[in-house]
């Protein structure tokens, strides 16, 4: 028998390496990818933000078409029952029962801000507890790769998630808001009330991903740490109104992740919607500390996976 090399088979690389490659992004990428396997569990979590945004969307449309008048012109054409300075006079009554444009998106936001929770929690609380499950560290960090790149890159694909329940929607409302408006009048005048609204929903994303990694981190369970997650919940927001209420002090709602959201947005669109009577600066503080201390525990907790490798 005659040994032979089939170099057929080899085929030289004429890419080109990179240098300095974005190893975060392809972290994020690859934890993205493997959320998109899991197709029940996307429908479960998105159709309701999905239909809120749709819905939204076609009442925000109909606000400018009612305040343009064109919406007064189609009703006229339709039926026939009205002349078109009364047609006009309906459709300023419907502009006015369908409330400010800003209102509309702030109350969108409320709706499925809580679907960032459980899209977040649902995609990302394996995100470290598996890797320490499956000692995948151990392949990590045996590459060239810091601790920060790691936590960078599985920040990353959880805050996709979150931006697919959340930033997404509010920003396709915000186009068609831009879009219908009489002369993009909501761009030219109200820019400043979209970058508001985009920079709130990404703050209310980077909070919890940093949150979901952090307890991630902790365990080395995937359902463990979702149990994690929907316990600290539990404690700091149903736990400080029942204790606010029993000791009769606000101070105990800045436990409150919501609630301090709440602050900020009525601090931002500059409404009382919520009644809270605390400083921005206090909300600003509590989140601040809880972002600290996440911080923390993924530096030690990723250096604990470091030295491990």
């Amino acid at each position: 028998m005659r040994a032979e090399t089939h170099t057929e088979v080899y085929r030289p690389f004429l890419g080109e390496l990179k240098r300095h490659p974005n190893r975060a992004l392809t972290l994020a990428w690859s934890g993205i990818r493997v959320g998109f396997r899991k197709k029940l569990p996307a429908l479960m979590l998105f159709t309701i933000p999905a239909i809120s945004t749709v819905v939204t969307g076609f009442i925000v449309q109909v606000k400018f078409e009612a305040e343009s008048g064109t919406l007064g012109g189609v009703v006229t054409e339709m039926t026939g029952m009205a002349t078109p300075d009364q047609a006009q006079v309906m459709g300023m009554l419907l502009s006015n029962q369908l409330g400010e444009v800003e209102g509309l998106i702030l109350n969108l936001l409320a709706q499925i801000q809580f679907f960032v929770v459980l899209a977040m929690g649902w995609y990302g609380s394996g995100l470290i507890a598996e890797d320490k499950k499956l000692r995948a560290n151990l392949l990590y960090f045996a590459r060239p790769i810091t601790r920060w790149t790691y936590v960078l890159g599985k920040l990353g694909t959880a805050a996709f998630w979150g931006a697919c329940a959340v930033v997404i929607p509010v920003t396709i409302v915000c186009s068609v808001a831009v879009f219908t408006s009489p002369d993009w009048s909501f761009l030219t005048e109200r820019w400043d009330t979209i970058l508001k609204i985009e920079a709130y929903a990404l703050l209310w994303v980077l909070v919890h991903g940093v949150l979901v990694l952090t307890i991630s981190s902790l365990c080395d369970r995937r359902n463990y740490a979702l149990a994690g997650l929907f316990g600290f919940y539990f404690l700091t927001t149903i736990g400080s109104e029942a204790m606010a209420e029993l000791l009769d002090g606000t101070g105990w709602r800045l436990m409150s992740i919501p609630r301090n959201f709440e602050r900020i947005s009525d601090a931002l669109f500059a409404r009382s919607s919520y009644g809270i009577d605390w400083a921005l600066e206090a909300s600003l503080w509590a989140l601040g500390g809880l972002l600290a201390v996440c911080i923390a525990i993924l530096a030690r907790q990723t250096k604990k996976m470091e030295v491990g490798a």
